[in-house]
């Protein structure tokens, strides 16, 4: 009889954020993702507990993309005493050289901004410590290794994985490990995140084999996009009601994946004639090495724009397109009465610059704040997006006058429709679906379809719970 493979699902379950998901087989032991917890009242305190497994007999890490909810704790991981490999594909590597950093900046910035305001009110701060630092990251950095995608890897003779691409991000993976042993293989795939068929940028992601157990995502499992949407058409229209009016148009956007995704459809506007005579910013140090880094690897762009590459067009440079870096220009940018696009991370308002601008400009019915990315329960981008009025941000609470609207369809997540799809492609029902990075309703929902659609046997696991198969 075949030993069982136990799964421990310690972020991400029943909730979108803190990807981390470890599996043990055949004597092996592999962490997926170890990413931060954003959104929550608890998310301080969570991300700063200690791991409940042990470092010393965990053997490798499989990063799935450079996304902070999925790679954000790595550095603690690293801190805590984990010396084995983080393996990845090539461009995943190149982006956590940008964001790891860029996150231990923002930690460390934040703790600043947290230690002056208590300074200010009298309060003990001593206890205030970012989460991880900038060298924390660097040290993180140096345990990474990347894999072509499609290429088959050993993991210490008892096991062989390889990433396949997902279409999230650049970079992003499918993650399939597969366990030899005397008494047979078996087969594990993660999906990860899984992109959109409509992306600008971006492909379709790709089938694998059926494994033998799947460990899905279910961020939109519960809910279909209007297929008659048109995100370049919305976004002219948010767009140019704002300018014409005299406003700012702020953007809160992942510094990876959706601000590339919104500017190669500005490019597209611009391009037409349709847009025009205003400035676009990217205000995010992160982005903005990011977006360069994006617009260098074009083999991973989808079919019809490596086409309009290969004709010339670079859908991220456009006149009109300011990539801001240090801290002098971004404050000029909340001083300027100029109608404008601003583009800033985090993308659910949690951390860096984006808290600035909607301080800034959230009061005013001139401008309008446009949410083009998933939300997180608790994130202060929920709280704003589902219509909260004054809302709180720095410790101040601030009217919200701005107009407040979103692109649903500019989500870099599948819809519950390419979620069936892709699973459609495994061609097969594996023994087990786990269920995954999908808040409750979402998990559950998504489950449940499965076992109607395809008698499959899915469930949605709780945080902390350890299944074996």
């Amino acid at each position: 009889m075949r030993r069982a493979m136990k799964i421990s699902f310690h972020g991400a379950a029943r909730e979108v954020t803190g990807s981390c998901h470890l599996v043990e087989a055949n004597g092996l032991r592999v962490l997926l993702d170890c990413g931060l917890i954003q959104g929550g009242s608890d998310r301080h305190e969570r991300n700063r507990q200690e791991f409940p497994f042990d470092l010393s007999k965990l053997d490798f890490v499989l990063l799935s993309h450079a996304h902070i909810d999925h790679s954000g704790r790595l550095p603690r991981l690293v801190r805590a005493g984990y010396e084995g490999p983080i393996l990845c594909s090539a461009p995943t590597r190149a982006l956590a050289k940008i964001l790891l950093p860029d996150a231990g900046r923002i930690q460390e910035e934040d703790a600043r901004w947290k230690v002056k305001r208590l300074r200010k009110k009298g309060k003990d701060y001593s206890w205030v410590k970012p989460l991880f630092s900038e060298e924390d990251a660097w040290e993180t950095l140096k345990r990474f290794e990347s894999v072509p995608f499609g290429q088959w890897f050993p993991l210490d003779g008892k096991a062989q994985a390889r990433f396949v691409e997902a279409g999230h991000i650049l970079g992003a993976s499918i993650v399939e490990v597969r366990f030899e042993s005397g008494e047979g293989s078996r087969r594990l795939a993660f999906s990860g995140d899984l992109g959109v068929p409509d992306a600008r940028l971006l492909g379709f992601p790709k089938p694998v084999p059926c494994p033998e157990v799947l460990i899905i995502e279910s961020t939109y499992g519960d809910r279909l996009r209007d297929p008659c949407c048109d995100a370049t058409e919305e976004l002219y229209e948010v767009i140019s009601k704002t300018i014409d009016r005299g406003g700012k148009v702020i953007i809160p956007a992942f510094a990876v994946g959706r601000t590339q995704e919104v500017l190669a459809r500005i490019n597209d506007l611009v391009e037409q004639g349709r847009l025009g005579g205003f400035p676009i910013y990217v205000d995010s140090p992160m982005a903005v090495q990011a977006t360069r880094v994006v617009a260098v690897h074009p083999q991973a762009y989808s079919e019809k724009a490596r086409k309009l590459y290969a004709e010339g067009d670079k859908p991220l440079e456009f006149p009109g397109l300011h990539l801001t870096r240090d801290v002098d220009e971004s404050i000029a940018l909340n001083k300027s009465k100029q109608p404008s696009v601003i583009i800033s991370a985090s993308g659910m308002c949690d951390a860096g610059r984006i808290k600035h601008h909607l301080k800034h400009n959230i009061s005013s019915s001139r401008n309008t704040i446009l949410f083009v990315g998933y939300q997180a329960h608790g994130s202060l981008g929920r709280v704003i997006e589902s219509g909260a009025d004054p809302v709180r941000i720095f410790g101040e609470y601030l009217p919200v006058r701005a107009k407040v609207t979103s692109i649903d369809s500019f989500s870099a997540h599948a819809d519950q429709k390419g979620l069936l799809c892709w699973y459609r492609s495994l061609e097969g029902n594996p023994k087990q679906t786990y269920v995954v990075h999908g808040e409750e309703q979402s998990a559950v929902t998504f489950a449940g379809t499965l076992k109607a659609e395809f008698e499959a046997a899915a469930y949605a696991p709780r945080r902390g719970e350890t299944v074996e198969v």
